[in-house]
């Protein structure tokens, strides 16, 4: 019935990442990536953690990284995103952070982070996948 069909699709968009009637929008992503901000700045903060090179600025569904420029954890897709390569720098320097992050709890022995992190890929022993959008099919940058 609709619900069933309704319960499948939910299922691979919001767990398994994918889902072969439709896309998931920009909007939706931009939304998801502010709430994933959010969270690491949180628990930075609650574990007094600062971030080297980078500072989380969670705006909802426009949050950024500052550095030496403003790097967007956002887009509208489009042409434009295959112009202009600040959205995957903004992924490239969260995962930054979040290895940051990881390394210091990991170092109190407290906490495991079942993947690896290296520069602009995660994985695990089955394999690495690289977090930006250029250079990357929509099924590996979804596994990422």
């Amino acid at each position: 019935g609709i619900n069933a069909e309704y319960g499948k699709q939910w299922y691979q968009r919001r767990v398994r990442g994918t889902a072969p009637t439709f896309s998931v929008e920009w909007d939706e992503v931009n939304a998801a990536w502010g709430q994933t901000a959010l969270l690491l700045y949180s628990l930075a903060n609650a574990n007094n953690f600062n971030f080297q090179r980078y500072r989380i600025v969670p705006y909802g569904s426009q949050s950024y990284l500052e550095g030496e420029t403003k790097l967007p954890l956002y887009t509208n897709g489009g042409l434009r995103l295959f112009w202009d390569a600040k959205f995957d720098q903004g992924m490239v320097a969260f995962l930054d952070c979040l290895k940051q992050f990881l390394d210091s709890i990991e170092k109190k022995g407290s906490f495991n982070f079942p993947y690896k992190i290296d520069k602009s890929k995660i994985g695990d022993q089955k394999g690495f996948y690289s977090i930006k959008l250029h250079f990357n099919s929509e099924e590996q940058w979804t596994k990422a």
